[in-house]
């Protein structure tokens, strides 16, 4: 596990570049935080570093799912806040699978498994958890 704080957007670009840049493609990454926490910004500046057109990325709150190209093929950002479950099987190993709010346990597919926890403090910095989950350590030597 490993805590790091982002005081503005920029940082918080910053830290999504490097994260970025330590995918090696097929990860599913589960986003936890409260609604204004950074999620879905930090999807945005992903997809941006992963040579994506971060002005397609939108909350997939209503849409349940959206789809966005990049350098390591397909990026996969779910919403499941108002769903109760979901089946990723289809995707699972299609590409980067990105979930605000997830609802299993998604080490059963086998793939590696990154939880990134999102909290706000009162001076409006984030605070972001990375736990890696299921054969992700390499993410804690890479951010």
């Amino acid at each position: 596990m490993k805590e790091i704080t982002v005081y503005s957007l920029k940082e918080l670009q910053e830290f999504a570049f490097r994260f970025a840049s330590c995918l090696k493609g097929n990860e599913i990454i589960l986003l936890r935080g409260n609604l204004g926490s950074g999620k879905t910004t930090f999807v945005r500046y992903l997809v941006k570093s992963l040579g994506g057109d971060e002005f397609e990325v939108t909350s997939p709150t209503f849409t349940i799912m959206n789809e966005y190209e990049s350098k390591l093929g397909v990026i996969f950002h779910l919403d499941l806040y108002r769903v109760d479950s979901f089946d990723i099987t289809d995707i699972v190993g299609e590409g980067i699978i990105l979930i605000e709010w997830p609802k299993e346990d998604y080490t059963l597919y086998n793939y590696p498994v990154i939880e990134l926890e999102f909290s706000v403090s009162e001076e409006n910095n984030r605070h972001i958890t990375i736990k890696p989950l299921y054969k992700s350590e390499y993410i804690l030597n890479c951010v």
